[in-house]
């Protein structure tokens, strides 16, 4: 198991994002691939096509697979993901939110613009922070690059739509218009890494971040999970249109507005239950 250090821990309060090396383990990675092929050969219900008109190469992002599919279940219920998360975020329980692959086309002309992940999610309370688990290796080009302290510094910005980059609608005045993150002003506070096949990035979920080359076609194809979860003090709060899909859905399978969560899509990971420690 990975140790993580308080030196780890500050810098994840601190610049809402940490790169680890190493902690993903084949057997996993393989399960991940595995996991990302089974839903792409038969998409779920949550599937989507962010390709723009005219782009030579897609964009492609599915989400809550693992109720059908085994392989990214075991991933992030019982792998090694839960616990980092929990030591990382000194939680005293943790709840898997989502799960979500992505998988950009070698020549694909969009990738995610400047945003945070809360607005897009029906939760807010607690601390929530996603793990983005690259297949391939990727340079700092053809990852996510974020800005520094984000989590922190500023009020939620506006939810897009990706394969638009406009707001979605019926996105009130409490989301504010989010700044030009490429201006020059911003560039002290950029991060960005080469990340290897068993790296991972943890960040905040108001932690400011895009695809690294934006609008540019790369020249492989990446594939990535990621995997998203929130502490014992996180409530379900259904935010407006944009994400009535993903609301009603849950309050479908019992779970409560204004509440904690507490629904079979939203099952706690850690601690493990008795015979679910990872392997």
């Amino acid at each position: 198991m990975t140790v993580i250090d308080e030196a780890t821990r500050e810098r994840l309060d601190l610049d809402g994002v940490v790169r680890l090396r190493g902690v993903i383990g084949p057997r996993w990675l393989d399960l991940i691939a595995a996991g990302i092929a089974r839903d792409r050969a038969a998409p779920g219900r949550f599937f989507r096509d962010q390709t723009p008109d005219g782009s030579p190469a897609r964009y492609l992002f599915s989400y809550w697979m693992w109720p059908d599919n085994p392989e990214i279940a075991e991933v992030a219920r019982t792998g090694p993901v839960p616990a980092l998360v929990a030591d990382l975020l000194r939680a005293e329980r943790v709840t898997l939110l989502m799960d979500n692959w992505f998988l950009r086309e070698a020549g694909a002309r969009n990738g995610a613009p400047w945003h945070h992940d809360e607005p897009y999610f029906d939760f807010d309370g607690g601390r929530m922070a996603a793990v983005w688990i690259p297949l391939e290796a990727a340079s700092p080009e053809e990852g996510l690059t974020f800005i520094r302290g984000s989590h922190r510094d500023f009020p939620l910005f506006q939810p897009k739509n990706f394969k638009l980059d406009q707001p979605f609608e019926g996105v009130g005045p409490d989301y504010a218009e989010a700044p030009d993150f490429d201006d020059p002003r911003f560039d002290d506070r950029r991060l960005s890494w080469d990340m290897a096949p068993g790296d991972c990035l943890v960040f905040d979920l108001r932690a400011v971040h895009g695809a690294s080359a934006g609008r540019r076609p790369l020249p492989r194809t990446i594939r990535r999970l990621s995997l998203r979860y929130g502490d014992q003090d996180v409530r379900f709060r259904p935010r407006g249109p944009w994400t009535a899909e993903t609301a009603d859905y849950l309050m479908d399978q019992g779970q409560a507005p204004d509440a904690p969560l507490d629904c079979p899509m939203l099952p706690q990971v850690w601690p493990p239950a008795a015979g679910d420690a990872p392997a």
